[in-house]
């Protein structure tokens, strides 16, 4: 029996994630790899809740821009380990919405990195150095 710490399945988690997207189109792809720079800030800056009712808003209807926010809530709810990310932390006590906050930006560290390494967008926006 091996014993993991929650960093190491949060990183592996993170990287199937991430890596699912790899079949969507460029578009989807920078914007969530922008989502994924900016969404810890949003959180520190607005709290979780607001964060994630700001992603549901912009999820809801078709296009490149609302699969990229669908895929983000997605992700965080499988890091919280719900089926709807925006309902539990909507539902949890102080406690509770401590804990999400924290489980949310300790994990997103990864997805950063990945955002980065596996899609090849960065800070700012994609890597201009595989562009020709």
């Amino acid at each position: 029996m091996s014993l993991k710490t929650r960093a190491q399945e949060d990183m592996k988690k993170a990287l199937n994630l991430v890596s699912s997207l790899e079949g969507e189109n460029e578009e989807v792809k920078n914007i969530y790899g922008g989502l994924c720079h900016n969404f810890p800030i949003l959180v520190r800056q607005s709290g979780l809740c607001q964060a994630l009712a700001f992603s549901a808003d912009k999820a809801t209807g078709d296009g490149n821009r609302a699969r990229a926010h669908q895929k983000l809530l997605e992700h965080v709810a499988a890091i919280l380990g719900q089926n709807d990310a925006l309902g539990a932390v909507q539902g949890a006590d102080a406690i509770g919405y401590m804990h999400y906050t924290r489980r949310v930006l300790s994990a997103w560290v990864y997805f950063k990195r990945f955002a980065a390494s596996v899609l090849g967008v960065h800070t700012g926006g994609h890597d201009e150095s595989q562009q020709t």
